[in-house]
């Protein structure tokens, strides 16, 4: 009988990748008077990183006259970024979405 190789299979070995971050913008350019949100308010929002950008789900933390800090989930893991207030629409979450629909109204 045929003996069994030791460390017949071993996943490969890749050196740690540093992640793209995403830029975001400085206490000057966002400006004054932080408003921080009770609860987190969903919004879509364009993310720009050094050699692309991206429209994400992220959440609306905080916020200025210019500017919003969004908070988004990233290689599996919560990053964050201040971006121009034009870059940011308000989204509806689904849950939401099907209270509201009148299919799902009483009768």
């Amino acid at each position: 009988m045929g003996r069994r190789r030791e460390n017949r299979w071993q996943p490969p070995e890749h050196p740690e990748v540093e992640r793209p971050r995403a830029y975001s913008l400085s206490e000057d350019a966002r400006g004054p008077d932080v408003c921080h949100a009770v609860t987190p308010v969903p919004v879509w929002a364009w993310i720009q990183f050094p050699t692309f950008h991206v429209r994400v789900k992220a959440f609306a933390k905080s916020w200025t006259r210019d500017a919003v800090m969004v908070e988004w989930a990233q290689f599996g893991q919560q990053a964050n970024a201040w971006v121009w207030r034009s870059a940011v629409k308000h989204r509806t979450l689904r849950a939401d979405a099907d209270r509201r629909s009148p299919q799902n109204a009483p009768h």
